[in-house]
């Protein structure tokens, strides 16, 4: 099965009918500016932070409301998970920081025609 990305147990892509469209990789390089009153401020490193994820999607019916459904699941277990994207590579552990759903187009049944969302993830280094 052909996948964009899978978080544990989790998988986002097509054949799910939860694929993303945007994925934003942050990384913090550890630089911090220390102000000083006479000149200009001086940079210090303080070591490198945790790498985030911003991963950005919309889907449809209510196969989205369940795929959300799934990922909170995944969220209220509350460990890190392994992130593997759909070329075998191994991103090592995340947490599930947010998950953000906004629901339009919704019929008189309660079901959101379509689902915008965002999952944002953060590194997680504690090994």
């Amino acid at each position: 099965m052909r996948q964009q990305m899978a978080l544990g147990s989790f998988i986002f892509g097509l054949s799910r009918n939860f694929a993303y469209h945007q994925l934003v990789h942050t990384s913090d390089g550890g630089w911090k500016n220390i102000d000083i009153l006479t000149s200009k401020p001086k940079s210090s490193q303080i070591g490198q932070g945790l790498q985030g994820l911003t991963i950005t999607g919309k889907s449809m019916y209510a196969t989205a409301m369940d795929r959300l459904d799934e990922l909170r699941a995944l969220q209220a277990q509350r460990v890190p998970l392994p992130l593997v994207d759909g070329i075998g590579r191994n991103w090592g552990l995340w947490q599930i920081n947010n998950v953000t759903e906004t629901q339009t187009a919704i019929i008189d049944d309660g079901t959101a025609m379509v689902v915008g969302w965002v999952v944002d993830l953060k590194e997680f280094a504690n090994a």
